[in-house]
């Protein structure tokens, strides 16, 4: 005992003179400028990769971001600048997807662009770990900066899989970043992708890492960067906690959003003190900007302002150096997406998939029932607006059909089951009092009051094949669905069992049409599956190389009724959405 005591004391003695011979800050005033991406979804470049007679470009990628930080750079005294990205950078174009599952030798187009741009770290989203752990590994190895995620923890080791938090010294001001993914990802991907990973909630994370980055680090400043929602103040969302962060855990300076894809600059109160949430949209359209203002005295801060605001990129022109840079890259990624990879027999319009049974919809059915064997398949429209013309597919028609990298997966239901199902996935999609609304579908105008849109995620949106069925609008929730039969005739049984096809994403959770639908628990799905099958796009491509052609094929297996009632509603709602 005397001789661990005397480690202990000579332990603490050691820490007390390090803290102790930590330089103090001087006093006075002291600027720092904190600036973030989130949720470029693979937006590297500006381009299309597909355009070859015309110009079509994106308004704004990291070559717009690539230009503006050069400008602040050379503006400001950039030894006072933080350059941080919030997550989901891995997956949502081709030059993520090139880099995740064709070309795996060279270095990451990710690792390359974040270190080109000098950023001081990176927080993991969600979709960052849909690739798979040889990609998230391999990024993080070659990042020249801490990839953050303090609340993933390795199950071996008890510890954080990826960094906890980053100290970043800007003239003597420490600046402690810590970083959260969102732990709602057990409830999106499957399990081989996170193995060896367990997510813990933001706020209980949150309260231990603040409070030991304090006492540990001893930072003048202190910014949560995580890859969460905004949500609201009241409740503590397990997807999108940041407004309940702000108002409830104390020793936080800052809050970096991201995931929901909301342009936010607001501050709440947490006790007395202001605390700025900020988060810039999606795919580089917007830089977030905090201005930070920090006084001294005898070496301690006694006061900090910080200033909140979005920076839109749109006209910004892309950065002609950064795009020089890259061009290697973008061509190799340019000649992939311009690949054929079969033909198209008849066009597929995806928002036809709103208003009944669709060729868009009902291609991906049939190809998750062919590949199966299942005999029933849910699916939801993935692309909004999408518009394929018949002829030769590329590999970035493909990408628009299906943007996901979704696994596909068979499961057992009981017919009651998958009623339910469907009473949940219609009651998200379908107005609750459509005839009173005047809308067949769930939409209102956004906040703005300019356009608008779906109320809850049309990727929710799922419908059936393999059965035959009505959608009643005029029922009340939860009675609006009759399945009249089997597809092939035979009769459809509610206590039967069936085997279900459905993606990844909906067999671990997502949406919670499985959970709170079907009422399915969460802990019987290992014993309900019957089959892991690969990413749905790879079935699909495989089957057009097979095959060397696809039809886009309705099979009518499922209408909204009243007929005349919905007809007309609908033609008044594709109006309002897709002017």
């Amino acid at each position: 005992m005397k001789i661990q005591f005397n480690i202990l004391l000579v332990t603490l003695l050691a820490f007390s003179l390090s803290s102790c011979s930590q330089k103090k800050l001087a006093d006075g005033t002291y600027q720092l400028e904190v600036y973030a991406t989130n949720d470029l979804h693979g937006r590297f470049f500006d381009s299309l990769y597909v355009s070859k007679n015309s110009y079509d470009v994106h308004p704004y990628s990291l070559a717009s971001i690539s230009t503006k930080m050069s400008e602040v750079r050379a503006d400001s005294n950039k030894d006072n600048v933080i350059l941080l990205d919030i997550g989901d950078h891995l997956q949502g174009d081709n030059a993520a997807f090139y880099y995740n599952f064709i070309d795996t030798l060279s270095q990451h187009i990710f690792a390359r662009v974040m270190n080109y741009l000098q950023y001081d770290a990176v927080v993991v989203g969600n979709h960052d770990i849909e690739p798979g752990s040889a990609v998230y590994d391999k990024v993080e190895k070659e990042l020249n900066m801490p990839y953050l995620a303090a609340n993933a923890i390795d199950t071996k080791t008890g510890k954080p899989y990826f960094e906890p938090y980053t100290i970043l010294n800007k003239n003597g001001v420490k600046v402690a970043v810590i970083g959260m993914t969102n732990p709602n990802i057990p409830n999106w991907l499957a399990p081989d992708l996170w193995k060896g990973i367990e997510f813990e909630e933001i706020v209980t994370s949150l309260e231990h890492w603040v409070e030991y980055v304090r006492e540990k680090e001893l930072p003048h400043f202190v910014i949560v960067a995580m890859h969460a929602g905004v949500g609201d103040a009241e409740t503590n969302s397990k997807e999108n906690p940041a407004r309940f962060v702000a108002e409830n855990v104390k020793g936080i300076d800052l809050i970096l959003a991201a995931h929901d894809h909301q342009v936010i600059a607001e501050k709440l109160l947490n006790g007395d003190k202001e605390i700025w949430i900020l988060e810039g949209g999606s795919r580089a359209s917007t830089l977030s900007k905090a201005s930070i203002e920090l006084t001294v005295k005898s070496g301690h801060v006694v006061a900090t302002n910080v200033t909140g605001e979005n920076i839109a990129m749109t006209g910004v022109e892309p950065d002609a150096n950064y795009m020089a840079f890259f061009r290697e890259d973008f061509l190799k990624v340019k000649e992939f997406t311009n690949r054929s990879v079969g033909v198209l027999d008849n066009d597929i319009v995806s928002r036809d998939a709103y208003f009944g049974s669709s060729a868009y919809i009902d291609m991906i059915h049939t190809l998750q029932l062919k590949t199966s064997g299942a005999d029933i398949s849910f699916a939801a429209p993935l692309s909004f607006n999408t518009t394929i013309k018949k002829g030769v597919l590329n590999y970035q028609n493909l990408l628009d059909i299906y943007p996901f990298e979704n696994q596909l997966y068979v499961i057992e239901m009981t017919g009651l089951e998958i009623k339910n199902y469907l009473e949940y996935s219609y009651a998200l999609w379908v107005n609750s009092n459509p005839v009173k609304n005047d809308h067949l579908l769930n939409i209102n105008k956004d906040n703005k009051g300019n356009r608008w849109r779906f109320i809850e995620p049309s990727y929710n949106f799922d419908s059936a094949a393999g059965i035959k069925y009505e959608v009643d609008i005029t029922k009340p929730e939860g009675n609006k669905i009759n399945i009249i039969s089997l597809a092939d005739g035979n009769a459809f049984d509610m206590d039967t069992t069936y085997k279900v096809a459905l993606t990844s994403y909906r067999a671990s959770g997502g949406g919670y049409l499985l959970e709170e639908g079907a009422g399915i628990p969460k802990d019987e799905m290992e014993n309900r599956l019957v089959k892991r099958l690969a990413d749905i796009r790879e079935l699909l491509y495989n089957q057009i190389q097979t095959d060397g052609s696809i039809e886009a094929k309705k099979l009518n297996q499922w209408k909204f009724v009243p007929k005349d009632v919905a007809s007309k509603l609908a033609k008044k709602d594709s109006q309002l959405l897709f002017k």
